[in-house]
């Protein structure tokens, strides 16, 4: 990306999103963060706004809030994840149901209000974080990688329904970034997903900047409904 841009990052207190958010910020863009408690990333240029995702009016009140202050919101990184590690027989409906609300559901609202503000200003880009948990199916994941093959099919299908405007919607499907979620795999785990991959290393924070930031250029106008994945897998 060329020119200081606003950014609005889903998930942005912890992880690979307060990561992410902190290098747009410091790059020299307007970012935005959303999340349910308060970060501890102070910036002038950083503005947090702690609420659910998962529920429409509050959505609606955070949006209200980015339009008093932005004149354009130019990128939405949906970095929000939840990730109960469990085989079907253990998962319960209500931890399934906090999966789907939080990875999919939320990622749907927050889009559409997004939506509104990239038409209005006849540019945007959308990128989801979605998992290698999709095209490794791996046990314990069955929710959590439905609801990010969820994101790669909505990312697809909104493709087709903005065609005429200048907004894409891509997917980058994260491997292994060091962050609170992996550490709760346990080394068994870590080690089975390691091994069905062909590129095991950790993701360095610069790696998936770099594919955040093709699809967010103007280079990538014409690549939208895609999925990238690290670590070697299809």
């Amino acid at each position: 990306m060329k020119r200081e841009r606003t950014i609005l990052i889903a998930g942005s207190r912890q992880g690979l999103g307060r990561a992410l958010a902190e290098h747009y910020t410091c790059r020299g863009d307007t970012v935005f963060g959303l999340s349910r408690s308060e970060s501890d990333l102070a910036h002038e240029r950083y503005h947090h706004i702690c609420t659910d995702v998962t529920e429409e009016a509050k959505v609606q009140q955070a949006f209200a809030q980015i339009s008093a202050t932005a004149r354009s919101l130019d990128s939405l990184i949906y970095s929000v994840g939840l990730k109960i590690t469990a085989h079907a027989l253990l998962t319960g409906p209500t931890q399934a149901a906090d999966m789907l609300r939080t990875n999919l559901l939320g990622a749907f609202l927050v889009t559409r209000h997004a939506l509104r503000l990239m038409k209005r200003n006849g540019f945007g880009r959308v990128i989801y974080l979605s998992s290698i948990a999709v095209p490794l199916g791996s046990a314990g994941s069955v929710i959590y990688g439905a609801s990010k093959a969820g994101l790669e099919q909505m990312a697809f299908s909104l493709s087709r329904e903005f065609s005429r405007d200048n907004i894409t919607f891509n997917t980058v499907g994260i491997s292994i970034y060091q962050s609170e979620m992996v550490e709760a795999l346990g080394e068994k785990a870590l080690n089975e997903t390691r091994a069905a991959l062909v590129k095991p290393n950790n993701l360095e924070l610069d790696e998936v900047v770099n594919a955040i930031d093709f699809f967010a250029s103007d280079a990538a106008r014409q690549v939208t409904g895609q999925t990238i994945y690290f670590g070697g897998v299809r």
